[in-house]
């Protein structure tokens, strides 16, 4: 059976494929697209449903009833659209078939052309806010994803050069601060980061209530906050390996922070719980970048996010 990623395995299955043309789109280009279904499976395919989903949509822009199909039956169906523009990262052209089997279960197949489209800074959009304090910032939002390209020398040690993009008095006193931190690119520094920061206010840290939960390129995940209130980053807590997408979520409740981690949405791991005791009243929350380039000089990483939120506890 082919799934998205044109992986075979032994199980019995449809063979599901689809090509464009042309093959190399590029932003805003009319596309052909060609599904392709074979019943490879010694036997029929009842009921059968295919649909054809165009880039960065949500619903099918087809959805075709194709009956019964015997074994060894091909259909081929192709439908039109474009690139969109507005979009970037991995999109796809995507054909997805839905089907009974024995009269009782159901079973699917999918496949994927996907391409990459390179993400430019385009600013952000209301309601969100940037800041920086880095060389070389910009900031770019697509659909739900947000971007920051931004240098700086580092987040703690006495050093705050970063890039925020953020939701200004958006964290109550009882909160949940998450987002999908989907890469960070531009660097071989393995201690560069990107991730979630709160703070009273993020464009004065001196303010009080300031703390980051970050994942960095190779070194895991470090929770850093401000215990004293000047505004420097003077805790840690984290380590381990890095993973890139990962879910990073900041729970605040009143002056106590508690920071969680995963890759699967299913199971969330404590980080650590800290107590900021500068916090205070409806505070500032975003998501932060930093290319700590002191040992890497000149260098700028991008970083994107998805489906950043905040909510209450």
């Amino acid at each position: 059976m082919a799934i998205s990623d044109g992986t075979e395995f032994d199980t019995l299955g449809p063979t599901l494929t689809v090509t464009t043309e042309p093959a190399e789109p590029a932003s805003g280009d009319t596309v052909t697209a060609t599904a392709v279904l074979t019943n490879d499976c010694p036997f029929p395919l009842r009921n059968t449903v295919l649909h054809l989903i165009s880039p960065g949509a949500v619903t099918a822009a087809r959805t075709i009833p194709l009956g019964d199909l015997r074994s060894g039956a091909k259909v081929t169906r192709r439908w039109e659209t474009a690139m969109p523009a507005g979009v970037a990262g991995n999109v796809g052209f995507t054909a997805h078939v839905i089907f009974d089997v024995d009269g009782h279960s159901t079973d699917c197949a999918r496949s994927s052309k996907t391409f990459t489209l390179p993400y430019e800074p385009n600013e952000v959009r209301d309601p969100y806010r940037t800041f920086t304090t880095a060389d070389a910032t910009e900031f770019g939002q697509y659909g739900s994803q947000l971007v920051i390209w931004a240098g700086g020398r580092d987040l703690s040690g006495g050093t705050d050069e970063k890039g925020i993009i953020h939701l200004p008095g958006s964290a109550t006193e009882s909160s949940v601060v998450q987002v999908e931190a989907v890469s960070l690119t531009g660097t071989d520094n393995p201690t560069a980061k990107y991730g979630i920061a709160v703070a009273n206010d993020l464009t004065a840290p001196e303010k009080g209530g300031y703390a980051v939960l970050t994942m960095s390129l190779r070194y895991g995940l470090e929770f850093m906050t401000d215990s004293d209130g000047d505004g420097h980053l003077d805790t840690w807590a984290g380590g381990g390996g890095s993973v890139h997408p990962s879910w990073l979520r900041l729970v605040r409740s009143g002056t106590t922070y508690t920071a969680y981690s995963t890759t699967n949405l299913l199971s969330w791991t404590e980080v650590a719980s800290v107590t900021v005791p500068s916090a205070s009243g409806a505070m500032d929350a975003g998501v932060i970048a930093s290319a700590v380039n002191t040992n890497y000089p000149g260098t700028r990483v991008q970083a994107v996010f998805d489906r950043f939120s905040v909510e209450e506890a």
